[in-house]
């Protein structure tokens, strides 16, 4: 069955080979399992099994740059016959399976197309692995629907940390649909709202869902879907909030953002994401200048930052640290007053490549990474302590930053996360909100309030 020195009985567990059974009966489907419960090895083996049953030699691997490594070492590890490639480096020709890494930012590639077609014409596509599926749940965005031009017509895998990134039940049709399963749920995304949910007009149109919806939608999907989300309280996690007072300056700072917005008449849904990343950044320590420059602060939540690692890394000599935060300069903005306490720094960011060489040295105990970057690497694992210096505004991003400290190969029993809010500024704000799964600037403004932050002018 499959070509590997490993067989399955010597890797997965009871909840890996239900999932595995469950791809090879349906020819595909949908894995929706929590970070470092080993969606990637399932897909692997169930897409080689399935490409290999069929006769075809090509398995297309969709994902996020930044994780082609993790792909890579997990192949690795199952011990798998195949020919690794790159989409851009495939010349065909193989006498092996092939597993091609394409990513998904280049789906819309008209070169990368043809390099898919031509692949298609050649009838050499055996399965199709589709990772972070949940980027693909707009059913009308191009990346989507040029991603069911190959999945539709070729046994194709998703795989996905969470079943709804936000409150819209369209999140799990337009998953459904990326896999090229559209049809089993409702033939048309107009259909499936009509079916599931009931739109409503009040200050913002929303959709809701129906009665029963999600029970009755989750039934419909069974037969090619494998749920296992254990409820994250199962997760051992302590989370700590540190509140930080701003200075002076950012006090100043905010105050004229709220008074400039009053002013202004800038409480348009339009204009509110501008005005929440100015209130961040003030708290964060920096702001951008009219030159498109960036200009540092004093701030406490960045003194506060650095005497907290400080005092982790003190406590233990091979303690690690990794300090996420909400935007690129962030990690400009920390690694200055960081590096003066004596250790090498390596930062993760979207799209770039982690350096794992630096990262495994003694001497590199600290890590600075951008949040969205949560889903594209598999190094924190035996890292206990997480600190969020700042937040954006998804759940998803939160849950897969989480989910790298909290994998099965961790040997510590408990991970410690530690929130930094600066007072009067909105970090409280996020949190809360990212907790409570709201994920877009529109349900943020509508379920915190803030407008009635802006308007208090006086506080």
């Amino acid at each position: 069955m499959i070509p590997a020195t490993r067989t399955r009985a010597d890797i997965f567990d009871p909840k890996q080979e239900e999932a595995y059974q469950k791809l090879i009966a349906e020819s595909g489907g949908i894995i929706w399992m929590r970070v470092g419960d080993g969606k990637t090895r399932v897909a692997l083996m169930a897409a080689m099994d399935i490409a290999q049953d069929s006769g075809h030699k090509i398995i297309i691997v969709i994902c996020r740059r930044a994780a082609f490594y993790d792909w890579q070492q997990e192949i690795a590890t199952l011990q798998l016959d195949v020919d690794v490639e790159e989409i851009e480096n495939y010349v065909g020709f193989n006498k092996r399976i092939s597993i091609v890494l394409v990513s998904d930012g280049m789906l819309l590639n008209s070169t990368v197309q043809q390099t898919i077609m031509s692949m298609f014409a050649e009838g050499d596509v055996g399965a199709i692995c589709v990772d972070e599926l949940w980027l693909f749940k707009n059913p009308k965005a191009k990346k989507h629907l040029a991603l069911r031009v190959f999945t539709e017509v070729v046994p194709t895998i998703g795989l996905s940390g969470s079943v709804m990134t936000a409150r819209d039940l369209v999140d799990i049709f337009g998953q459904v649909a990326a896999v090229g399963r559209m049809k089993q749920l409702a033939h048309s995304l107009t259909r499936f709202r009509e079916t599931y949910q009931t739109g409503i007009q009040g200050a913002f149109f929303s959709w809701y869902p129906k009665p029963g919806a999600y029970k009755a939608i989750m039934a419909k999907i069974e037969p090619f879907v494998y749920v296992h989300m254990p409820p994250t309280t199962q997760r051992k996690m302590r989370v700590n909030i540190l509140k930080v007072l701003p200075t002076k300056q950012q006090k100043a700072l905010i105050k004229e953002l709220k008074e400039t917005a009053a002013i202004e008449g800038k409480f348009e849904l339009v204009n509110m994401a501008n005005i929440i990343t100015k209130a961040q950044q003030i708290s964060n320590g920096w702001i951008k200048d009219d030159q498109d420059g960036y200009e540092y602060i004093p701030s406490a939540k960045v003194d506060r930052c650095v005497a907290l690692v400080d005092e982790i890394l003190e406590q233990n000599e091979t303690e690690k640290v990794v300090i996420w935060c909400a935007f690129r300069q962030d990690i400009l903005r920390l690694i200055p007053p960081l590096s003066e306490l004596g250790f090498k720094i390596a930062t993760l960011q979207s799209g770039t490549e982690f350096n794992t060489k630096l990262w495994a040295k003694k001497d590199c105990r600290i890590c600075l990474a951008t949040e969205a970057s949560g889903t594209s690497v598999n190094h924190f694992a035996q890292c206990q302590y997480g600190i969020y210096f700042s937040q954006d505004f998804k759940w998803t991003s939160l849950q897969q930053s989480q989910g790298r400290h909290t994998r099965r190969s961790s040997l510590h029993e408990t991970a410690y996360f530690t929130f930094l809010h600066t007072e009067k500024s909105l970090d409280a704000q996020v949190f809360y909100t990212v907790r409570t799964s709201a994920s877009s600037e529109s349900s943020f403004v509508k379920q915190m309030g803030i407008l009635e932050w802006l308007k208090e002018r006086n506080s």
